[in-house]
């Protein structure tokens, strides 16, 4: 069949075919690459699955290797040609290859066949498709080009027309506001033009993709100003062009005019940009032009200062300890069809490599591997994801982002003109006001089709007594799985109830939270609240941005590029009864959502901005609220001060100075257990009105919740995995750095080679972990019930999808949840997971899996890899240990131990690490999270404390006594 290959599925294990390859089919499937016939036999694999295959795997499902080859593009004629066109080819050592025949994303040459792997696949279908347009104007002819040199990796070769053409078409434009020499206010437009991206991800996000670098924009304001008049192309240094649409232009004809007007003139059109341009066009004739489409502007919040650029906030008062994170078990990137290994202890280093050659124009880095990476903004904003990934508090340029939930594109730090807010970091500049609010609103059981536990009416009485008071928000810190989104959803209800007559009740309800949890929110709504709950939600993320922006043509958000405009309607927003967005949206789109009064905020999963020095957490801060609930399970995870960030958004200055809170709660000091009592103590006071948290635990509000059972089984190492683990700790330790010890480490402990090429029983054989875990799924099997097994590397995921299945016989594909899975992907293999009869497994990634499941399907949960911070793991654990839950729940904790260094070894010692925390952060809010010291007390103890241990035989005969209370295998 033209465009598909057919793989039959009756055949995938029977045939031989390995779990990797399994797995990789499904993965392709369940992505929207491959559909499944009718009759089940056959997965038919679209040319874009295949292309997106990892070269290293084409094998394993019995596709031909990727294409060794150089791709190169050349042009016919000069742009400016009608008859100009693209053409590409193929080249290995340095010469053309002969007689390819492209058929999708198979190739052909003579004998041989291909896999042309993405992105050369997707750019040659786009030079394809722009020979075969009727390119009459030279505007269309740039614009198409612009958007395929987007597309182009480093190592493709271009000709020299090409390579030197840069083009800009403007669909969109903003003013940039400034005081000149003279302290006059001023402005220049700033222009880009904008598409939608295709992305690996399910859920592709629109980006700002084609606006001037500084100093292109920079001349391109100044030549703008010397002229007498609007050009409609701009020729840039360089052979830059830039390109204005006919409505642009237009615009841009007023702008220039109001340029040349008197200083009070300029600052009267800034202040109403629309209504100016709107009077200019029509004085013009232009009645029916729609200024919206390329400008708009709206009031803001108070605590909004102006707008401006993007800082960063130093914090140099703050005693902050260093806080560390352990490297992942994967970690690298894609440069075409090449995968570049790293290390994330590396990545800060690399990532100052990177723009230290972008400013010296060097074209290529090499990694301390000897590999080279492109020297490019891709590559910067690449290696940015993977820090974001590794750890959200310590991201260079942003922060508070978890895996799954990559950014937007925001620009390069300090080029985005966000909201600038009033804070409080230094002096309390911004308090909060108690608002008289009558009539009072009262709870009444007709609003919800469900009864509420006993805890559940004790919150909502809480926060009704919030809102009568006329406070500005609240925190509400239940413990996971006691129910808080059904809890806000009722409270949200009883503010609907209030009399329509009031004007008030127009104002629309805001619901912020990571786009796994959006669906469930939608879902809880039409379960628990009667009539039409709290009205119609309008979504405003991902794809659905598409239908609120003012020019459905355009994409891009508000904050990059020197974007401070608002893109979305409006009043689609403010006519809304409710909307669901997420913080990053949030965030790129903060100068629409911030001109919109918002009734109520629901911040869901509130530690995202508990970083007072990233954007996320001014954005939340800047919107227009008049309540915000804060709704988090883990009030602080990496620092006290998590907890001072997410107050200030529910009662501004109510903790003081963040200088202040710091000096008493984190230095050496403040910050002992006694200080963090007090600190709950205050959070718990109930003067001058309610208490500003509530804070409960499982255990204390759902007595008859089943109880849970933790399981810890010891197990030896294999010979392999002992060896190659003992060989990190013995002759690596000292010529390497700790962090690079430490991930080999963990990564040994997991397993101690790739799945590829190896008998199924022997790679489960080979490391202690698996091989526990396969055996836990035995016992789990002979009682036909279910379990979720988490494991952070998607390599093993892969096997596991194959593997299970085989073991088990299943009928039907094992799930899978990790962070590239979109939110309403999510959200229907967990609906399948739940209805499935029988024994049956879940497997998924501790960060997007330990958050906004509810699987109670499940009563056995496998930590295959344990993740550093208890938190997180909790919050895993609590997927199946909620409400809904009757029968009791079995946690295993698979822990391999080196027969020689026993309790030295990693993930003994991590699993001290990480019960420890687990109990302060029980008896008062200590932050959960690995610091600098406890990862050096954890390299210490599994390298030099266990060299030791093999020359005390006294530590070896005392293994026995500390291993009790373990079921030891």
């Amino acid at each position: 069949m033209r465009g598909r290959r057919q793989v039959p599925v009756s055949e995938w294990t029977a045939c031989g075919a390995s779990p990797l390859a399994a797995g990789t089919l499904i993965r392709l499937r369940d992505d929207g690459y491959a559909d499944t016939s009718d009759d089940g036999l056959t997965l038919t694999v679209s040319w874009a699955g295949i292309a997106g295959i990892k070269p290293e795997q084409l094998r394993s499902v019995g596709l031909p290797d990727a294409a060794p080859f150089e791709f190169e593009i050349g042009a016919n004629g000069a742009i400016h040609d009608a008859d100009f066109s693209l053409r590409y080819g193929f080249k290995s050592d340095g010469r053309s290859v002969m007689g390819v025949q492209r058929e999708g994303a198979w190739l052909r040459v003579g004998r041989k066949s291909f896999v042309l792997p993405d992105p050369l696949y997707s750019i040659a279908g786009a030079i394809d498709r722009f020979n075969s347009a009727d390119h009459r104007d030279l505007e269309s002819r740039m614009l198409e080009w612009g958007q395929i040199a987007k597309m182009l990796p480093e190592d493709v070769a271009i000709d020299r027309r090409l390579s030197s053409l840069n083009v800009v078409v403007a669909s969109k434009f903003q003013l940039d506001p400034f005081l000149n020499r003279s302290g006059e206010p001023d402005f220049d437009p700033v222009i880009g033009s904008t598409e939608t991206l295709s992305t690996e991800s399910p859920d592709p996000q629109q980006q700002f993709v084609g606006s001037l670098p500084k100093g292109g924009q920079a001349t391109f304001a100044s030549r703008f100003r010397t002229l007498p008049r609007v050009k409609h192309r701009y020729t840039l240094p360089g052979r830059d062009y830039v390109v204005l649409t006919p409505e642009v232009e237009r615009a841009l004809a007023a702008v220039r005019r109001a340029q040349d007007g008197t200083p009070v003139e300029r600052r009267a059109f800034l202040e109403n940009v629309s209504g100016y341009l709107r009077a200019a066009l029509e004085q013009t004739g232009e009645d029916e032009f729609d200024v919206d489409r390329v400008f708009s502007d709206h009031g803001l919040s108070d605590r909004v200062r102006n707008i401006g650029l993007w800082t960063e906030k130093a914090l140099p008062w703050i005693e902050i300890p260093p806080q560390a994170w352990l490297p992942p078990v994967d970690l690298g990137l894609r440069i075409g069809s090449r995968v570049v290994s790293l290390v994330a202890e590396d990545l800060y280093d690399l990532r100052e490599k990177v723009e230290t050659a972008i400013e010296r124009g060097d074209p290529v880095v090499q990694t301390l591997g000897g590999e080279e990476l492109p020297a490019n903004r891709s590559t910067l904003d690449s290696l940015d994801v993977l820090i974001r990934r590794m750890d959200p508090t310590q991201h260079p340029t942003e922060g508070g982002e978890g895996p799954g939930e990559v950014s937007n594109g925001t620009g390069p730090e300090g080029s985005d003109r966000v909201l600038i807010v009033i804070d409080n970091l230094e002096a309390v500049q911004f308090q909060g006001e108690r608002r008289r609010r009558a009539p009072r609103v009262v709870f009444t059981k007709s609003d919800l089709r469900s009864n509420l536990f006993p805890h559940q009416e004790q919150c909502l009485s809480w926060l009704l007594a919030h809102w009568n008071s006329g406070s500005c928000g609240a925190l509400l810190a239940d413990d996971m799985g006691l129910g808080k989104t059904l809890e806000a959803l009722a409270f949200l209800k009883c503010l609907k109830q209030r009399p329509r007559a009031e004007q008030f009740n127009l104002q629309p309800m805001l619901v912020v939270a990571p786009t796994g949890l959006l669906r469930n929110w939608l879902d809880e709504h039409d379960k628990h609240l009667s009539g039409r709950g709290i009205g119609k939600a309008v979504e405003a993320h991902g794809t659905q941005l598409r239908g609120l922006r003012i020019d459905k043509r355009s994409a891009g958000n508000e904050v990059s590029s020197d974007q401070s405009l608002p893109k979305l309607n409006i009043e689609a927003l403010r006519q809304a009864d409710w909307v669901l967005t997420t913080y990053e949206t949030l965030r790129d789109y903060q100068h629409s959502f911030g001109r919109v009064r918002w009734r109520v905020a629901v911040f869901d999963e509130a530690q995202k901005i508990k970083n007072p020095s990233v954007r996320i957490t001014d954005a939340a801060l800047a919107m227009n609220v008049e309540f915000a609930l804060l709704m988090t399970g883990t009030p602080v995870e990496n620092r006290v001060a998590d907890i001072w960030a997410i107050g200030d958004r529910a009662e501004p200055g109510i903790f003081g100075t963040l200088k202040e809170f710091s000096k008493q709660f984190e230095s050496r000091q403040g910050g002992g257990e006694q200080n963090l009592q007090e600190l709950r103590e205050k959070l718990l006071s109930t003067s001058p009105g309610p208490p500003l948290m509530m804070r409960r635990l499982k255990e204390d509000y759902l007595p008859n919740l089943p109880r849970k059972i933790t399981h810890k089984y010891i197990v030896d190492m294999p010979q392999l995995q002992a060896d190659l683990y003992e060989d990190v700790v013995l002759y690596r330790r000292h010529t390497q750095s700790m962090l690079k010890t430490l991930h080999q480490l963990r990564s040994i402990s997991l397993h101690p080679e790739l799945a590829e090429g190896q008998e199924s029983d022997q790679y489960i054989q080979n490391s202690a972990r698996l091989a526990q875990s396969f055996r836990t799924l035995d016992q789990i099997a002979t009682k036909g019930e279910k379990a979720l097994l988490f494991v952070e590397s998607l390599q093993m995921q892969d096997f596991l999808i194959g593997e299970i299945r085989r073991r088990f016989r299943l009928p039907d594909d094992v799930l899978v949840v990790n962070g590239t899975v979109s939110g309403h992907v999510r959200k229907a293999r967990v609906d399948m997971f739940q209805a499935r009869v029988g024994f049956d497994v879940m497997i998924l990634s501790p960060r997007a899996g330990g958050v906004g499941l509810t699987l109670t399907a499940a009563n056995h949960v496998i930590h295959l890899s344990r993740w550093w911070n208890p938190a997180v793991e909790d919050q895993c654990t609590d997927r199946v240990l909620r409400i809904g839950q009757n029968r009791p729940v079995h946690v295993y904790l698979p822990i391999a131990r080196h027969p020689r260094f026993g309790d030295f070894s990693f993930d003994l010692k991590l699993h001290e690490l990480i019960e420890r925390k687990r109990r302060v952060n029980r008896r008062v809010l200590a932050p959960t999270a690995a610091t600098d010291a406890d990862v050096r007390a954890l390299f210490r103890s599994t390298t030099t404390d266990a060299c030791g241990a093999l020359d005390t035989q006294a530590i070896r005969g005392g293994d026995q006594r500390r291993l009790a209370g373990a079921e030891r295998v």
